[in-house]
């Protein structure tokens, strides 16, 4: 079992502030919706605390994920940062597609 707070993947935090994974692997701003969507597609069974706030920022209530995974949190995370980025792609080749056609 894993706690993943959307401040691990997210490339506007500094290791400081709490980001566990490089830049180029992390997202923008990740939305804990879009960490349980894609955490369901990969299996880990996630659990959604909207009410908990990460200690090192304790006034923000961001919310996290509590996954069941075998494999390394460094990998879940990594993981789980590219399938949003994908969903967010995919989400944005829609608007496009729909903005072309008017």
């Amino acid at each position: 079992m894993s706690i993943i707070w959307p401040v691990y993947i997210n490339s506007m935090k500094t290791r400081k502030e709490g980001r566990k994974i490089a830049k180029e692997y992390c997202i923008k701003n990740p939305d804990l919706n879009e960490i349980v969507k894609v955490a369901s597609k990969l299996k880990f069974n996630p659990q959604k605390e909207t009410d908990k706030s990460y200690p090192k920022s304790w006034w923000e209530q961001s919310g996290r994920v509590i996954i069941e995974t075998d494999i390394k949190k460094n990998d879940a995370l990594k993981k789980i940062s590219s399938l949003i980025k994908d969903l967010r792609n995919n989400r944005n080749n829609k608007n496009n597609r729909n903005n072309r056609k008017k």
